[in-house]
């Protein structure tokens, strides 16, 4: 199994978006105890890459330091923050589906990167990019490229589109600033993935204990196909 799983916070709130810390430490100890390495996008993504885990937080909620660096730290597991860089020094976007939640200042961030968070984009103001022309797309991209590299000294390697969603128009976008972009397809990685349509795990639905144990199980491949049609058939409505 090769896949990259997703968070967003880390607490104890309500909502799809918030992860119990308690839950994310047994399934990183259940990822270890399946034989899953925890790696960076780099060695999960080579040519010659074997099984393993990639871990990737989305938009920059505080808790990805306070929460979460603890966790990583003591299991020795990399991660990449995919960083709305609009976000920043603010609480959650009005359009989220969830309370809002404090969200990381460049103080934070830059202690992330320090620790050895790879900071990557998600673009400015996370935009549906869908139907916008390559000039608004572009333009959000270079926003959070040009402030991540100003603050923390690097510029992103890797794209997470907002919302999951990409078109052809976003794609190309995607294509020529970044190594590879992801969507919210939820799906494991395989050898013939369009590397700018790349599925990612999200956590929310891992929140059982018997998917956590298994994650690379049958069981979980089938819930997780399923869960994935549903979320396929909402997006196009």
């Amino acid at each position: 199994m090769r896949a990259v799983i997703t968070f967003h916070h880390l607490g104890d709130d309500p909502g799809p978006l918030a992860y119990p810390v308690a839950a994310f430490e047994a399934l990183l100890r259940s990822i270890a105890r399946r034989g899953l390495p925890c790696v960076g996008l780099d060695a999960l993504l080579a040519p010659d890459a074997g099984p393993g885990v990639a871990l990737a937080f989305d938009d920059g909620c505080a808790s990805v330091l306070t929460a979460a660096l603890p966790v990583l730290s003591a299991a020795a597991a990399p991660a990449h923050l995919f960083l709305c860089t609009g976000w920043v020094d603010g609480d959650l976007c009005a359009g989220v589906r969830m309370p809002a939640v404090p969200h990381l200042d460049w103080d934070g961030v830059l202690r992330l990167h320090r620790h050895g968070v790879a900071i990557e984009a998600h673009t400015h103001g996370h935009p549906d990019l869908r139907g916008l022309d390559a000039g608004r797309v572009a333009d959000e991209c270079e926003r959070a490229d040009d402030a991540i590299a100003r603050r923390v000294g690097r510029r992103p390697r890797y794209f997470a589109y907002p919302y999951g969603r990409c078109d052809a128009e976003s794609r190309r976008v995607a294509a020529s600033r970044y190594a590879a972009a992801f969507t919210t397809r939820l799906a494991a990685l395989s050898g013939t993935d369009d590397r700018y349509r790349l599925p990612r795990i999200d956590a929310h639905f891992l929140r059982r204990g018997a998917l956590r144990e298994r994650i690379d199980g049958p069981v979980a491949r089938t819930w997780l196909a399923a869960r994935g049609a549903l979320r396929a058939i909402g997006d196009r409505q």
